[in-house]
């Protein structure tokens, strides 16, 4: 089946192109071996390839590798390949086309951003730049897919060409014959990057092309002069920062604010579904990853809003310096400031990060971060143990939430700086930003895309959420015991215990699998000022940090999940082997660093298993986390109790 590959820069259009060439009719999956996406689709009955964006051939990312390998494999099967510029970049896009130029493929150029160029009134000699590249070129607008007839024709002809070896001027030391051989090796070895000065001599040769054949009419309408007027304002060292800091603040507050009813829908929908299904049926593992679909929605828009204006570029490179202390670079600042919201979608977004052994590091360390899902936990509990006193708007509930996000963000940082320095993943400290010019989000794509990656994270994460979701249902639900001997328990402990009357549910639970399991647990939580009930919820809220709140509500006999209520009944309980509240400052404060540190929510260990292609690492990941929450636990309710 013939077969041609779509190839570019990051911010050329290829993705655009790539969906007007398809008009959407794609399929999505991963490249053999590996977890990273392809998108396939047909385009005049022929397979077309969309490769992951890359820079360069030289020093790449795990999934510039991708394209790197494929790139190389088409010297010898001589696949044709449609490479996309950014017109309004072309000096600095032809640099990677001279690249894989130099290995011999048939190529058509496509310029792209015809409109922008128009705009900008530069104008580009078609003619005389296919004569000095000897390659096919043509001008096109992806986002409206003007130019497209001219591509088909050219495609449907075969009208491609193997463009000018321009390492043989390069390399003039060598002979002609081994100057490709000698190209091709060096960029399978990954050897080329140390030839500076042939770089050099490349980026001038791609410039005099560029200069001979474009030419700027008016630089008054040029739109990287006004790029470069507006970057004065939102790069600046502290207006830049300002804007930086209040977007997030609107980007975020967006996130729950809009995600809020969409959210509380799907939660009651499960919540209906569960009581038609037996009475019974509670998938808490399941219904937590549902219910994150809007927030990943919407995050997944926003930040598409951000990174199609042009806008994502700027915020790398204002946090840069701040991170780079930490061993991550401004690359990292979007996937960790997405974790407030969930870490799922914030793990995903770290396939932006170039460096392999810095993305491995965001990935351990991003579930550090304070995500919604530790709400209710924390409100519930800072109730309990922090009055609220008088202070209005402002008292000391406030402060200790606040003491805990920070709290969430220094460790996140401390264990991505230990991650790096420990990983054996190798390393590349080489970071290039291409600011790309400011303009209008391409609508169509940004939602395409939303819904490419929200679909993704469903059926890819949910496969597997779904059986462990059924597996902690099952051992919630059934019990080693008769029911005769559960009923029998039921009557003799409402006898013993007329004022602490529970409920057929509670006596259930105690002696289900689960029960069993807490109970089992016991003497390992005691250190930390915990009993067998709140191990049943500690074992539970591993499906989903939430889930602590209603299995609370359950063993603590509370009909509502009304905090005020689940509160008011958790403040009654008494630790029956002293006689004080169980609840006390300690207990609760053992219990909120217990969450800080913990990684207790499966589908971020789906992700994670998704995104690094082993359990291996999400088992590490799991077990430091978990013993982090342990110690700091520990030394919380050792300290005050």
């Amino acid at each position: 089946m013939d077969q041609i590959a779509l190839v570019g820069k990051p911010n050329s259009g290829k993705s655009s192109l790539f969906n007007v060439l398809t008009g959407l009719n794609q399929k999505v999956g991963n490249f053999s071996g590996v977890t990273v996406e392809k998108k396939t689709g047909r385009f005049l009955d022929i397979e077309l390839i969309d490769l992951p964006g890359l820079k360069s051939l030289q020093i790449v990312s795990p999934e510039e590798q991708i394209s790197k390998n494929l790139i190389l494999e088409y010297t010898s099967s001589q696949t044709p390949i449609l490479f996309v510029a950014n017109g309004m970049h072309l000096e600095d896009n032809l640099l990677l086309f001279s690249e894989i130029a130099d290995l011999q493929i048939p190529m058509i150029l496509i310029i792209n951003f015809k409109d922008d160029l128009t705009k900008n009134k530069i104008e580009v000699d078609i003619d005389k730049l296919s004569a000095r590249l000897a390659c096919p070129v043509l001008l096109m607008n992806a986002r409206t897919g003007e130019g497209l007839s001219e591509l088909e024709q050219l495609v449907s002809s075969q009208q491609y060409s193997v463009p000018n070896t321009f390492c043989k001027s390069l390399y003039d030391q060598l002979e002609n014959d081994k100057v490709s051989n000698n190209y091709i090796s060096s960029i399978r070895n990954n050897t080329s990057q140390l030839e500076d000065h042939i770089f050099i001599k490349r980026q001038n040769l791609m410039s005099s092309i560029v200069s001979d054949t474009t030419n700027v009419l008016d630089n008054r309408a040029n739109f990287l002069n006004q790029s470069k007027r507006w970057d004065k304002i939102l790069l600046h060292p502290f207006f830049g920062i300002l804007f930086f800091l209040v977007t997030m603040l609107v980007l975020f507050q967006a996130v729950f604010y809009l995600a809020a009813f969409p959210m509380d829908w799907i939660d009651a929908g499960f919540a209906s579904l569960s009581s038609l299904v037996d009475n019974g049926v509670k998938l808490p593992g399941l219904g937590g990853v549902l219910i994150f679909i809007p927030q990943i929605a919407i995050l997944f828009l926003l930040l598409g809003i951000l990174e199609h204006t042009g806008y994502l570029a700027r915020i790398s490179f204002i946090s840069n310096r701040f991170l780079s202390f930490f061993g991550l670079s401004g690359q990292s600042v979007i996937p960790l400031m997405s974790s407030w919201a969930c870490a799922i979608p914030a793990i995903m977004s770290t396939r932006v990060i170039n460096d392999p052994r810095e993305r491995m590091a965001v990935i351990f360390a991003s579930p550090l971060m304070t995500c919604s899902a530790r709400l209710p936990v924390y409100t519930i509990l800072i109730a309990i143990m922090v009055p609220s006193g008088d202070g209005g708007f402002f008292n000391l509930q406030g402060v200790s939430l606040l003491g805990l996000y920070l709290l969430g963000v220094a460790a996140t940082l401390l264990v991505a700086l230990l991650a790096s320095k420990r990983s054996k993943v190798p390393t590349n400290n080489m970071w290039s930003l291409e600011l790309p010019v400011y303009r209008v989000p391409n609508w169509r794509n940004v939602f395409y895309n939303v819904y490419q990656k929200t679909k993704s994270f469903v059926v890819d994460a949910g496969k597997v959420i779904f059986i462990v979701s059924i597996v902690l249902w099952l051992l919630a639900s059934f019990s080693p015991k008769s029911s005769s001997f559960i009923e029998q328990q039921y009557e003799i402990y409402n006898s013993e215990n007329p004022q602490l009357s529970t409920t057929m549910d509670a006596i259930k639970l105690e002696y289900s699998y689960a029960g069993y399991l807490g109970k089992s647990i016991e003497p390992l939580i005691k250190p930390l000022g915990y009993d067998w009930k709140i191990g049943i919820a500690l074992i539970s809220s591993f499906a989903a940090r939430e889930v602590f709140v209603g299995s609370l509500s359950t063993i603590y006999s509370v009909g509502s999940e009304e905090p005020n209520q689940i509160m008011h009944r958790m403040q009654n309980e008494k630790n029956l082997m002293t006689g004080n509240p169980r609840f006390n400052f300690a207990t609760c404060l053992s219990l909120l660093l217990f969450y800080v540190f913990a990684l207790q929510c499966m589908s971020t260990m789906a992700i994670v298993k998704r995104e690094t292609g082993t359990w291996k690492f999400t088992i590490i990941q799991f077990v430091v986390m978990l013993a982090m929450a342990y110690i700091a636990a520990w030394i919380g309710y050792t300290l005050f109790s």
